[in-house]
């Protein structure tokens, strides 16, 4: 047995944590000596000190750490980690807002004093005015990045898309305030709307209005089964870090050079045995908790739920994951998903 010095080197854990450990009755040790209070640990208790470590990783405290080990039963403890999953999914979900939520207001932090543009990004906070005549769905008849923009009664905003009269309110990015024109020509409903970024180009859009009907954020919504048992695939464990965005897996080199690589969204993916997935995304310096099964990740978050393909490829003797990316573009916007490239390893 070792001294709870020794002990404390062999597991990188401190004295004091051990001795705490010891008082919460969590890692207890097996001999103390009655005269000089020396704590002693056998072999055995490496194994559970990093079993504490691990549970402590991934999110338990220490109370249910010990509820878990203390567990009578494999059914007492399989229901204490549902308990704990769940738990997690629904602050993974509040992460995910909280982060949409701060980087709302750090581009509006961006704005402020700034001369001219600032007063574009000031009106797409200007209390809304209601225009019975545009809710409802409208089609791109021209050319455009999208393929629908849906007016939500109050001017309810989903994916970066609010409005308000005479304006569609474009709140991803720098922020963008579009006025529009209706006409109606032929017996249909035409928006005329002149889209400029205010980085020299610019989009005429024309939209039909197909219907006016009043939908909810649901009911426009695209959402993926994610209700999809568990398969394993050794392959894929691990960590893997971002180093690429193309528009399709064959158009990616691992030559070309990469001028946006220090500025991808999403940093790095860790693939966990059992089917647990872990999410970095960068600026957020936290992680986010999703599941994974046989080629494809399960995520469920405010938006919706998605279904993202992955797939292995080896280039040059290194393998790199492809992950669909089905984001927002996907869900409010129903575009072909793009692929990030990872590399395996951090």
């Amino acid at each position: 047995m070792e001294k709870i010095g020794d002990f404390s080197k062999r597991c990188e854990v401190t004295i004091k944590t051990l001795r705490y450990y010891d008082k919460l009755g969590l890692l207890v040790p097996d001999y103390i000596d009655r005269f000089t209070g020396y704590r002693y640990y056998g072999p055995e208790k490496v194994a559970e000190m990093r079993k504490i470590t691990e549970l402590k990783d991934i999110g338990f405290t220490l109370d249910e750490i010990k509820q878990l080990c203390s567990a009578e039963s494999g059914e007492d403890k399989m229901q204490i980690i549902s308990e704990k999953r769940r738990a997690l999914e629904k602050l993974t979900r509040q992460l995910r807002e909280l982060t949409e939520l701060e980087q709302n207001y750090k581009s509006n932090l961006k704005f402020k004093g700034e001369k001219g543009e600032n007063k574009m990004r000031d009106n797409l906070n200007t209390a809304f005015v209601n225009d019975e005549r545009v809710i409802g769905r409208w089609e791109f008849t021209s050319e455009s990045d999208f393929e629908e923009i849906y007016f939500l009664p109050g001017g309810e905003e989903y994916w970066g898309f609010s409005w308000t009269k005479d304006y569609i309110k474009i709140t991803f990015g720098d922020g963008l305030l579009v006025p529009y024109e209706l006409k109606e020509i032929n017996g249909e409903i035409l928006m005329f709307a002149d889209y400029r970024t205010g980085r020299g180009s610019s989009q005429k859009w024309v939209l039909k209005q197909t219907d006016n009907k009043r939908y909810t954020k649901r009911e426009i919504g695209r959402y993926d089964d994610i209700n999809i048992p568990f398969i394993d695939d050794p392959d894929v464990i691990g960590k893997w870090t971002s180093v690429d965005f193309v528009d399709k897996i064959e158009e990616f080199d691992p030559q070309r050079p990469k001028y946006w690589e220090d500025s991808l969204y999403l940093e790095a993916l860790e693939f966990m045995p059992g089917g647990q997935l872990r999410e970095r995304y960068k600026g957020s310096g936290r992680i986010f908790y999703c599941k994974w099964t046989q080629g494809k990740t399960l995520v469920e978050n405010g938006d919706g739920t998605t279904a993202p393909a992955y797939e292995i490829r080896s280039f040059g003797g290194t393998d790199y994951l492809f992950l669909e990316w089905k984001s927002g573009d996907y869900i409010w916007g129903k575009r072909k998903p793009c692929y990030y490239a990872l590399k395996r390893g951090n």
